[in-house]
């Protein structure tokens, strides 16, 4: 009369089998969300997770003494010798000490213009008053 899935009691066998498959997941499902939460947090270092740093160190020391061929290879970016680097951060200090120069030379001629205007908006002011009073 009943189905193969039924007992002696006319109840389902795999109900509470299901119920716990489900609610299993949904615990692991959750717990995978903060783990992953927290591996982003620590990648961008707002939290800390010490076998995390170790690793991240490790890549880095790693890094070091591999073949910059290799590197190159693997990552697309060209890596640069010491004075590579040290000349590009010469001539970018000395690029931002110009363009902090011509940003104070902007400015003074930014208030030059400032200056104008108001004085030439009062003048108008003026001669508005001055038709008035002749009229």
């Amino acid at each position: 009369m009943g189905s193969d899935n039924d007992d002696a009691s006319g109840k389902r066998k795999g109900r509470k089998v299901w119920l716990f498959v489900k609610n299993a997941s949904m615990a692991l499902t959750v717990f995978m969300f903060f783990l992953t939460v927290i591996l982003v947090l620590d990648a961008y270092k707002f939290v800390s997770i010490r076998h995390a740093k170790f690793a991240r160190k490790k890549v880095l020391t790693t890094l070091q003494y591999m073949d910059p061929a290799l590197i190159e290879a693997h990552t697309g970016m060209k890596v640069l010798t010491n004075e590579e680097f040290e000349s590009l951060n010469s001539e970018l200090e000395e690029t931002r000490s110009k363009i902090r120069e011509m940003n104070g030379q902007v400015q003074q001629k930014y208030s030059l213009v400032l200056k104008a205007q108001m004085d030439l908006q009062n003048m108008k002011s003026e001669i508005e008053e001055l038709k008035k009073v002749t009229a």
